[in-house]
């Protein structure tokens, strides 16, 4: 016999059917009579803010989302904690997402091996790699072995710079799912020498199977690239890398004339007027330094340099920046130099978007008077971040734009991110728009951005770091030319690579690839300057 649905029932119905419909409007009010109704259930909070950020109303979303996180906490209900988690973080309130996986305590996140690796996921996004660890540990000790417990814990461990037993994690995660791509191509990335043989044993398998969907496939294509183009195999990499990225860019909705806008409107909202109404003194708490560059150019490396100083700390990728104008112009959006957002400047209050920025970030510094955010797509936002925090220090590492067209390609970035890097000469005219838009900041902000060429930090870190101090109103230490000193944790897709020494092997690497690069070098030689690239 069925149970007739209660009033409830039928609330979140019609709650889910606005929702369906995009009457987010509506499905704000009905969520809302369900959490003021039931205020001691955090869902239906939760539900709330869920509708609130889709019907773009940021401050509603982030408000809402913490008092879901505060009631859960409160009354001990900690059922969905993993997706209430993982929201407060997508709106930058990563303070509460860590909050209450830590009241829910270990025992509870580890109750479902799924609930600890997304718990686990969620902390390692918050640089919580340690804590990240316990609950996967704990979670290995009471329950049957998962491909996807081990998979989280390899990630981990390699963020972690525990190199050999993040290799082991992989293996083990494999022999129980070999099918596993993401932990194909990781282990192909992470330690491509380890039993190469049966790594690409397992990648050949796996393609010859021809059932894999879309992505799986796009993933172990990148994997046999990686194999390939260590053995010395350029030919048969670059056709592997080729199908993965077809396979990749057919997913994406992106479009690059839309691009092209976007980087005309942030060029016409900041010109030398607009960027040099300074908001407020330009003292704080402490001095943020932005690190910017294009993905895979090396920022890393001198984030991780930087951060070896006794006055800085890094707080890694943040999106706090977004995070704080989305917050002033009232608007959810997780697009950089969203139109909205720069229709919005104009009218923004900068004092307190500098303000609500340092606000955002104290908690992170420690003691340090610097503090490092390396979000590669701040790099858009430089003549809002100089207008709101004119304290702030702005570094951008350039590379030679066919070794930088190279390194995006061979990346397989996570969901949406950097769209522009699955096609060489899409790839190649996002650079060309990168390099025109330093060129307006210089041009706009006279010496308020230090450019720094990876080559040059690679062959003389010492000489080079000298002068990044100096723009950071900081005296030299020795330990920032010393990229081994850097023991921290780092969850980037260099989080391998940045355990070495310092090398100079990967310039010039695009040579291996030259002749499928050959278009891209046309249009990157034809529209930037001769100095922009490495000479010969």
């Amino acid at each position: 016999m069925n149970t007739p649905p209660t009033a409830l029932d039928n609330l979140w119905r019609r709650a889910a059917d606005c929702v369906a419909a995009g009457d987010y409007t509506q499905a704000v009010v009905t969520y809302r009579t369900i959490a003021e109704r039931y205020p001691d259930d955090p869902m239906g909070w939760f539900a709330l803010s869920s509708a609130a950020r889709a019907g773009g109303d940021f401050r509603l979303a982030v408000e809402h989302a913490r008092t879901a996180a505060l009631v859960m906490r409160e009354h001990q209900r900690f059922g969905g904690v993993e997706a209430l988690a993982q929201h407060l973080q997508g709106l930058g309130e990563t303070r509460f997402a860590t909050h209450i996986i830590e009241r829910a305590g270990w025992s509870v996140s580890s109750a479902h091996p799924d609930l600890a690796a997304r718990l686990a996921q969620t902390l390692g996004q918050a640089d919580r790699h340690a804590d990240a660890l316990q609950i996967l540990d704990l979670a290995l000790t009471r329950h049957r072995p998962t491909a996807q417990l081990h998979y989280m814990r390899a990630v981990t461990l390699r963020h972690l710079g525990r190199g050999a037993e993040a290799t082991a994690e992989f293996e083990r995660c494999l022999a129980l799912a070999p099918e596993h791509a993401a932990a194909m191509l990781m282990l192909a990335g992470h330690d491509v020498h380890a039993d190469a043989a049966g790594q690409l044993a397992r990648i050949r398998a796996a393609l010859a199977r021809n059932d894999l969907e879309p992505l799986q496939r796009a993933m172990v294509d990148y994997a046999l690239f990686i194999h390939l183009d260590a053995a010395g195999d350029p030919t048969a990499a670059w056709a592997a890398l080729a199908e993965g990225m077809q396979l990749k860019r057919a997913t994406l909705h992106w479009n690059p004339a839309n691009e092209q806008a976007m980087f005309a409107a942030v060029t016409e909202l900041c010109d030398a007027d607009f960027v040099g109404h300074a908001a407020g003194n330009g003292t704080g708490s402490h001095t943020p330094v932005f690190v910017l560059g294009l993905p895979r150019s090396g920022t890393t490396v001198l984030e991780r340099l930087l951060a070896n100083h006794s006055r800085v700390a890094s707080a890694g990728e943040l999106n706090d920046f977004q995070h704080q104008l989305c917050w002033e112009a009232n608007i959810a959006t997780s697009e950089p130099a969203d139109p909205r957002l720069l229709a919005a400047a104009p009218a923004m209050d900068f004092a307190a978007l500098g303000h609500g920025y340092l606000q955002r970030t104290e908690w992170r510094r420690g003691g340090a008077s610097h503090l490092i955010d390396k979000f590669p797509r701040n790099f858009l936002h430089a003549g809002l971040i100089h207008r709101a925090l004119p304290q702030a220090k702005l570094i951008c590492l350039v590379r030679d734009p066919l070794d930088s067209c190279l390194s995006n390609l061979k990346e397989l970035f996570a969901g949406e991110f950097y769209p522009y890097s699955y096609d060489p000469l899409e790839a190649a005219a996002h650079i060309v728009r990168f390099h025109r838009l330093l060129a307006h900041w210089h041009s706009v902000m006279p010496g308020a951005v230090l450019t720094v060429r990876y080559e040059d930090l690679v062959r003389d870190p010492s000489g080079v770091m000298r002068g990044v101090l100096a723009h950071c109103d900081l005296p030299f230490e020795a330990a920032c030319a010393d990229l081994g000193h850097n023991t921290a944790p780092s969850a980037t897709a260099s989080s391998s690579q940045v355990r070495q020494t310092l090398h100079t092997r990967s310039i010039g690497a695009w040579r291996r690839h030259a002749q499928p690069l050959a278009a891209a070098e046309r249009v990157l030689r034809e529209q930037l300057p001769a100095t922009a690239f490495t000479a010969d």
